[in-house]
């Protein structure tokens, strides 16, 4: 890609940009892993932002073979605009126009259901099966279902004041309260698949029997997920796991992408 003698030193002169040392170094580091720990203010998403267009305008990296992602939808849409409000920069010096309409840009659970539908994340290049997201309302609703929770509960041989057995595990108080048995549910299930803990087989993992039981609950939990519609649903935190797992099936998943930034 013709940069026509432009330096990333002119851009930072045309927009009054003056990164200290550290911040030149992260910009300009194209090879081999990068971490920057910095404090609120301090400028890391501005130094990610220089650091995607030197990738892109000074190092022949399609806008597509970068993930770039943060945590919430504010920050994301100043990801979005603000490299597009960079890049426009560098045109008016190269004349060259750079499409970000296929660059991963987003938050991470955006950019994770993106995953599971892109073909280049499939052997035979077929667009995978999009899954519904549940936001953690949805999530509770699904779960506090008195049918499901009833039976899941049944199933886990908790039929017996299943709330109660709950919160004195998870909070060692014995509540009758199943708002709080199923939002202490939820919080441990999430981090189950947050972790990749496998439930099958959930046999003999823990010698407490409740315990034994949310691991057999959290199974039964995912599968209602499958089979609730005709569209297979996911949670916020399963559909992290789902992505991870399209990148691992295909042997080039991994070549997709040559950066992945993450903005946290």
């Amino acid at each position: 890609m013709a940069t026509q003698g432009l330096t990333i030193e002119a851009l930072w002169r045309e927009v009054a940009f003056h990164p200290n040392e550290n911040q030149q170094q992260a910009i300009l580091h194209v090879n081999g892993l990068l971490y920057l720990p910095a404090g609120p203010g301090s400028g890391k998403t501005r130094v990610l932002l220089w650091r995607t267009l030197n990738l892109i305008v000074f190092h022949a990296i399609r806008p597509d073979e970068i993930f770039l992602s943060t945590f919430t939808e504010k920050a994301a849409l100043q990801l979005k605009e603000g490299l597009r409000s960079l890049l426009s920069i560098a045109t008016k010096f190269t004349g060259t126009p750079y499409d970000l309409s296929k660059m991963y840009v987003g938050t991470v659970h955006s950019l994770c259901q993106r995953i599971t539908a892109d073909r280049r994340f499939f052997a035979h290049r077929q667009r995978g099966r999009v899954p519904a997201v549940l936001d953690e309302l949805d999530q509770y609703f699904h779960l506090n279902n008195n049918k499901r929770w009833s039976g899941l509960t049944s199933a886990a041989g908790l039929a017996d004041t299943p709330e109660q057995k709950i919160n004195l595990l998870m909070s060692g108080k014995a509540s009758l309260s199943k708002y709080a048995a199923v939002t202490s549910c939820l919080s441990l299930f999430n981090r189950f698949s947050e972790e990749c803990l496998d439930p099958v087989p959930a046999k003999s993992r823990t010698d407490d029997s409740t315990l034994q039981a949310l691991l057999e609950m959290y199974r039964g939990y995912q599968q209602s997920l499958a089979l609730s519609e005709r569209i297979p649903q996911t949670d916020l935190s399963l559909l992290q796991q789902r992505a991870l797992q399209v990148v691992a099936d295909h042997s080039a998943g991994g070549q997709v992408f040559k950066h992945v930034i993450i903005d946290e």
